[in-house]
This record gives structure tokens, sequence and C-alpha cells, in this order.
């Protein structure tokens, strides 16, 4: 039934169909889920005396006479009702006359909602509500939905009432009763009748309630469900001995104490028996890179392969040369696109039969002709890149291999519960040694000089630096900065210095020559657009210039002030913006005043939503339509309390929640953008 189309119901042909389906209504369940955005509260009735001017609200108003008027500009007449409220008097404009003139009598009364313009003793409203006083259901609380052009929002509501009636009566429950009574919930049919046509303030926050939670919950069950299956027993736990301490002690640095409860963690996981699925977290620059390293060396020293993929060939090439530089004595290789055919062909079949213990490379890797002998170990890098697909793709080429997922961009605690699911969770939390916090400043136009004779002085002390730009080219509907402008423009400032351009519209090899050559020095000032957000390890760079921040989030602004500050050097970030909304204030203040990414990613959470921030849907995850990962995070960890709770009573044949997980885990891609 809840798959009829809405053809079925009177008064809905195939012109007015086609206009429900652009706003999403084609079924009677996209109806019942299609919510109000905003209601209307017209339950109480005042006197015009109790309403101030430009202010909304129901009165009740006698007609003393109705008039028309003709408007020579539309041709069309104007229906004027002049009313009385009591001691006020007023007229009631509409504009379209002939349609509802004669729903109007004088002397009848009438409520009204709108806007009232005052003057005096006297008032207006135009185009109001309106309804007899004997309907007395237009003292409501009344939906606002989505609309389109054609569609009014009258016919809108009727369309909702209509499709509750037929559909509540009918309406199975998507939760068992145990978990409706563990959760304190409200039934369904409740829940959607409330939170279309609320009855009081009190049955719309319970009736939300039920819907956020099970928006999140069933969101948080299939991401599990997808998931569960890493943790399958692996054929022999890890031996972790004297080996890997000989490959820690090869690094020319000691780790910080952050990152060896991290290594800890990790070796515990291999020592277990059991799949490792673990994400690192830790803010740029924090060491992450080595932890990979000194994982992959785990699964080495046990005699199994590893493979660390990475989002980008130029990420990959350096983190394939930092490995080779630290461990010559182990076989690795390179696997990008970037590659000749034969020299993968060459490659691949060395994997296959074992020769090569260590695959660094991007998402080559998951081809599905490249084939390991005995993969233990698939470590993703910059995981935020990759989506839920992906992530399977690689643990999917051997026997439930570790997985360890890195992270370089801090995800608050509600979003990682709903992204990373049933993973294990580990944070970096402490700079290497010598790092020092990045000065990060805001520059108006009255100080982009100064910024600029600044920059020119890290420049001739030997330094290197960024400038980032939102676009590529210049607008002519937008006044921003372009890259290609700033390019020009830096090229005469610093005729003494090598500038380069790097944008999102060049060749794949032509970009990753320039990251080449500003990470050998030869470029002295590298003019960009976000493509450097994930980019390579320049230690030389310590000056980073971003124009017009106020077109960046902050979780972004923040990556890309990790660009510099890679080195002992002290760094510097300056936000250079001329139009500052609010929003683009606070997002300014936090930077300024913080350098702490999670801190960061919280506020951006807070400020702009999920969805924008992360991308969900790259890592498959449907919209949300009542749900919000910032406001409701206790009902996050709620859900995910009461979900361990009932895979615990699957595992015990609990008829309720056999029922519930079989049904969810059938086709689970239809549910997510895989």
């Amino acid at each position: 039934m809840f798959q009829q189309p809405l053809t079925l119901i009177k008064g809905i042909g195939e012109k007015k169909a086609q206009k429900l389906k652009k706003i999403g209504l084609v079924t009677y369940q996209d109806v019942l889920y299609d919510y109000p955005f905003r209601y209307v509260d017209r339950r109480k009735i005042r006197h015009v005396s109790e309403i101030n001017h430009d202010e909304v609200g129901v009165i009740e108003a006698k007609i003393i006479r109705k008039r028309t008027k003709f408007l020579q500009n539309t041709k069309k007449e104007m229906l004027i009702l002049d009313v009385t409220n009591g001691y006020y008097t007023g007229e009631i404009i509409f504009f379209s006359a002939s349609y509802i003139i004669g729903h109007f009598q004088e002397n009848n009364a009438f409520f009204f909602h709108g806007k009232i313009e005052k003057n005096g003793p006297s008032f207006k409203m135009i185009q109001p509500e309106y309804a007899p006083i004997k309907e007395r259901s237009f003292l409501s609380i009344v939906p606002v939905y989505n609309a389109t052009l054609g569609i009014h929002q009258s016919e809108l509501v009727s369309l909702h009432k209509q499709v509750l009636s037929y559909c509540l009566a009918n309406l199975e429950e998507t939760l068992p009763e145990s978990l409706i009574k563990m959760a304190d919930l409200s039934t369904l049919s409740f829940a959607l009748k409330e939170i279309h046509f609320p009855s009081s303030k009190a049955s719309y926050k319970a009736a939300k309630n039920r819907l956020v939670y099970e928006e999140l919950f069933f969101l948080q069950l299939r991401l599990i469900l997808l998931k569960r299956n890493y943790h399958k027993p692996v054929l022999k736990p890890y031996v972790i001995d004297h080996q890997i301490k000989s490959y820690e002690a090869r690094l020319p640095f000691e780790l910080t104490e952050s990152q060896k409860k991290v290594m800890l963690d990790i070796f515990e996981d291999m020592k277990s028996g059991y799949s490792m699925n673990r994400l690192i977290q830790g803010d740029v620059g924090s060491g992450k890179t080595v932890i990979a390293f000194l994982t992959l060396l785990a699964a080495v020293s046990n005699k199994m392969q590893g493979t660390l993929i990475a989002p980008t060939t130029l990420l990959a090439e350096q983190h394939y040369e930092n490995f080779k530089a630290l461990y010559p004595d182990i076989t690795s290789c390179l696997l990008t696109s970037n590659i000749s055919a034969a020299e993968k062909r060459k490659l691949k079949v060395s994997i296959k039969n074992g020769d090569i213990m260590v695959v660094i490379g991007t998402h080559a890797v998951l081809q599905d002709d490249v084939i390991f002998q005995r993969l233990g170990v698939v470590v993703t890098d910059e995981q935020h890149r990759f989506g839920i697909r992906q992530r399977l793709q690689a643990l999917q080429k051997s026997e439930r291999p570790h997985a360890l997922i890195m992270s370089a961009t801090p995800i608050p605690r509600t979003l990682s519960l709903i992204i990373y699911g049933d993973m294990d969770v580990s944070l970096i939390e402490q700079m290497p040694q010598g790092r020092k916090p990045i000065k990060t400043h805001f520059i108006n136009k009255s100080k982009k000089e100064e910024m600029f004779t600044f920059v020119q002085g890290k420049l001739n002390e030997g330094r290197q630096g960024y400038i980032v730009c939102p676009l590529i080219e210049a607008s002519e509907t937008l006044d921003l900065n372009s890259a290609t402008e700033i390019y020009e423009e830096m090229r005469n400032r610093f005729d003494s210095f090598k500038v380069g351009l790097i944008h999102g519209r060049m060749k794949a090899s032509d970009k990753e020559q320039l990251m080449h050559e500003f990470k050998s020095g030869t470029i002295d000032l590298l003019v960009s657009t976000t493509v450097i957000e994930v980019g390579i390890h320049v230690a030389n760079a310590t000056v980073m210039v971003i124009m017009n921040t106020e077109r960046f989030g902050l979780s972004q602004l923040h990556q890309l002030r990790g660009r510099v500050g890679r080195g002992d050097e002290q760094s510097y970030c300056f936000l250079v913006s001329e139009k500052l909304s609010a929003t683009a204030k606070l997002r300014i203040e936090t930077l300024v005043n913080s350098g702490d990414g999670f801190f960061v990613a919280e506020k951006d959470l807070e400020i702009r939503g999920p969805g924008e921030v992360f991308g969900l849907r790259q890592h498959g995850i449907p919209e949300l339509k009542l749900a919000n990962l910032a406001q409701h995070k206790e009902v996050v960890a709620d859900v995910q309390r009461h979900i361990r709770t009932i895979l615990d009573e699957y595992n015990m044949n609990n008829k309720d929640y056999v029922e519930l997980i079989n049904r969810q885990s059938v086709n689970l891609e239809k549910w997510f953008t895989l």
C-alpha cells in the first residue's frame, strides 16, 4: 500500500503528479516521510490591540463592507474587505477578487491570520489566511511543506492529511516493542501523525524524538551490519617481539608518548587473534605515517604482506620514498596509475608471488588484478577521501586482514560514531618535539601590504610559502580572488623568486611536476586552489596566505593551514578577508584562537552541519531528514548503546531482533550510495 502512486488519490492527475515528483513525492510513503520544515501556530485568537505593528497573528473580525478596485498594471480586480475588531477598524486586501469574492458576506465574522500593519486605530492585512468562525479547525498548528511551482501549501496540507488517513490504520511498526520501551519512544503512528499535525508542543517533541531516533538507529545499524564481519578471527595471532623494537630503533627520533600508546593499541589488536579494525585520528603533522610504517612492519615480521593506500599519487610517492629511506632491506614497491603498463605487470606478479612484502600506492592497489599472496594488514591514509565501497574493496583482498584507518581530518566524536560505527578509535594528541604552534592572523584590506612585506622577508630568508585562492579564474558574478590573477600579481610583486601555479584543471602529471619542484625548492611561492589540502610534507614552507577566507569551511581552513608548520621553524598563516558575515567571523576567531583540530572540527559541525563538513554521501550515508548530528549527540550515544544490546540479543536468538537484523541485512547496498 505504501508504495502506491499518488495518482490513486482523487484530484491528482498526471500533470499534478509530475509537479509533486519535482519535490520527491511519488508514493504514499514519500508523503508520510515528507516532514514540514516549519509550523504556523494559529491556536490563539488575539485582539488587534495585543498585536504589534508588522507582527503576525490571528484575529476575529466582522465584515462591514466588501468592495473591489481595478488594478491597471495587472488588469485584475483587488478585493477590499472593510472589517471591525472592537475599537479598531481595518482593511483586509486580496489581489485576486474574482476567485474569492463569493466567500465573504457582509455582517459575517471570519478568522484572519497574517501580518498586521497598524496606523493608530486602523489596521491593514494583505493576503491573510482565513476561515469562517464556525470552522474551529482553523485554530490549530499548521504545517508548512517544501513546495514547487503550481502546488499551493493548502494542496500539500490536504495531500498529507489524506495520505495519513489512508495509511495510519495499516501502519506496521518498524522497531520491536521491546526497543520502543528500552528507548522510551512513542509509536510510529503517533509520531507520523503528530510530526505533520501536532496537537501540542509536547506531542510534537515526542514525535520528533521518535523519528530522530529511528533515523539514527537504522543508519548506524546498517553501517555496523555492513562492517561487522571484519571482526572474524584471523588464523593466527601475531607475535610482537624484538624485531619490531629493532624497526622502531631505526627511526631518527623517539616516538611521542601519544604515538607509543597508539602503537600499544595496535599491537594488542594484532596479538588478539581477531582482525583489527582501528581508526587513528591525529591532527596534521602529528606523526601518523610512522604509526602506519610500524604497523606494516608488524605484518612483515609475521611473514605477512602489508599495503598502505593514499588518496593522491604525490602522497603515495612521499610515503614510499620515506619508507625506502628508513627500511631499504624490506622488499617494497610503489603502485600508482603513473607507472607504465609493463612495470605494473611485473609488480603484480611479484605481489602475487609474495616477493614484495609492502605495497604503497593509490586507488591502483584496489584493482581486481592486484592479488596478494598473504595480505595481513591494510592501512588507509586520509580516510575521509575514501567511501565505504573502497574501504571494503581493500579488505576483500585477503581473508580478514587487519585494518588500520588514518585520518588527519579530526572528526567530532558524534560523527565518528556514525561514519566509523564499530571501529576502535585511537587518538594521537601530541605533536612531535620541536614543532611550534602555527601563528594565525586575520588580515583585512588595510594590512595586506604589511602582510606581503612579511612574506617577502620570509622568502628572502630562503623559506617557501603558499597562497590559496577559492577560484581558478576570475568570475563575472563573484568578487573573489582567482588563482590565475593572484599568480600574475605575485610574479610581478616577487619577480626575483620563482612563483608557481597549481589548480584542479591541470593534468595530473603537470600538478605532480609542480609539487615536486616545490618540494625540491625550485619553486619559492606556490599559488594554488584547495588541491594542496592533502599535499606533501615540505618542511621549508613556513607561510600560508588564504585569500577570501569566508569562502572556506573551518575544517578545510585548518587542513590548509596544516600545509605549513611541518618543520622546526616558526610558521605563519594569514586569513585574508574583506567581507565578513557573522559566521565567517566565528570561523576566523576559532582559527586565530585555536590550533586544536578536534576543537575546530566540533565548531565546524556546529556551524555548517555534518553533510557540508564531511560530505556524508561520499561515505555512503543517506541524508538525515530530522536528525542533526551536532544537536542530537545524546541520541547517537543512546542508539549506539541500544545496538550493542540488540546484537547481544540477536546472538542469543532473540526472535524480535533476529527478524529485525535479518531484514536490515538484506540488500544493504540499496540503503547506501556505495
